[in-house]
C-alpha cells in the first residue's frame, strides 16, 4: 500500500505540472509515455523471438503518430503498410508473421490515435481534458467502492474476478453525475443536460469496457500487470486502459454535445 501511495504521488507530481504547462513539453511527454506503452505491448509473453528491428520500427511509428499534426493520413498509411512489409522482409513465420503484424498494427493505431488526440484536447481546452479524466477516475473509484460494499454478482469472472455488476452500475451512475456536473458548471452551462448525461454515461461505460479489454489481454498472456513502471499500479497500459477508450469515444461524439 505504501508503494502504491508513493508512486501515485510521484506520478501526479510529474503529470499535473505537464498538464498545466502544456505545449511542446506535454507533447514530448506524451511521446515518451506512448513509446513506453508500445514497449509493454511488444514485450508481452510469447513475442520474445521477434527481430529487434521490428520493435525499432514500431517505436518510430508510434512517435510519428503521436507527434505529427499534419499529413496524419500518410503516417497512418505507413503505420499499416510498413509492419506488413516487415513480414516479407523477415521471412520467418516462427518469429514474426502476418497475425503478429495485424495485432501490432491494431495497437499502434489505437495508441497513436489516443496520444495524438489527448495532446490535441489538452491544447484546445484543458477543462475538457479534466472532464474526460474525471469520468474515468470517478467511475473507477465509485465502482471499486460499490463493489466492495455491496458487490455480489460477478461482471466478467473469467477476465476480472473482482469486478461486479453492482460496482459497475454504481461507478457508471456516480461517475456520470459528478463528471457531467463538472462539465455543466465549469465548461458550458447552456449544454443540453439530457444529452450531456447520456454521452457522459456512454463514455463511462466505454471506459469500463476498455478496462475489461486490457484485462482480457493480460489474462490471455497470464500476467497481472503490463509492467512495473509504477510500483503498486502496474504499467502505462494498466493506468491508461480506461481513458484510451474514453478519449477515442469522445472524439467520435464531440460534435454532438
Amino acid at each position: 500500500m505504501k508503494k502504491r501511495v508513493i508512486s501515485a504521488i510521484v506520478a501526479l507530481a510529474i503529470f499535473i505540472p505537464l498538464v498545466i504547462v502544456g505545449g511542446i513539453w506535454f507533447r514530448i511527454a506524451a511521446c515518451v509515455v506512448a513509446v513506453l506503452g508500445m514497449k509493454e505491448f511488444l514485450e508481452l509473453p510469447g513475442s520474445k523471438n521477434r527481430p529487434k528491428y521490428v520493435d525499432v520500427v514500431f517505436y518510430a511509428l508510434i512517435i510519428l503518430l503521436t507527434f505529427i499534426d499534419e499529413n496524419r493520413n500518410v503516417y497512418y498509411f505507413l503505420g499499416m503498410l510498413i509492419p506488413m512489409l516487415l513480414v516479407i522482409y523477415c521471412n520467418d513465420n516462427k518469429k514474426y508473421n502476418a497475425d503478429d503484424a495485424f495485432k501490432l498494427v491494431g495497437m499502434l493505431i489505437l495508441l497513436g490515435t489516443f496520444f495524438h488526440e489527448l495532446v490535441a484536447i489538452r491544447n484546445d481546452d484543458v477543462m475538457i481534458f479534466i472532464y474526460l479524466f474525471l469520468i474515468t477516475i470517478l467511475t473507477d473509484t465509485y465502482a471499486h467502492l460499490g463493489g466492495t460494499l455491496i458487490g455480489k454478482h460477478k461482471l466478467a469472472p473469467k477476465i476480472s474476478p473482482n469486478k461486479t455488476w453492482e460496482g459497475s452500475v454504481i461507478g457508471g451512475v456516480f461517475g456520470t453525475l459528478c463528471a457531467a456536473t463538472f462539465y455543466y458548471v465549469g465548461i458550458d452551462s447552456n449544454v443540453n443536460v439530457l444529452m450531456l448525461l447520456v454521452i457522459t454515461l456512454f463514455l463511462s461505460c466505454l471506459g469500463q469496457l476498455g478496462d475489461l479489454f486490457f484485462s482480457a489481454v493480460k489474462r490471455n498472456h497470464d500476467i497481472k500487470d503490463f509492467s512495473n513502471i509504477m510500483p503498486g499500479h502496474g504499467g502505462v497500459l494498466d493506468r491508461l486502459d480506461s481513458i484510451i477508450f474514453v478519449v477515442i469515444g469522445y472524439i467520435l461524439l464531440s460534435g454532438i454535445i
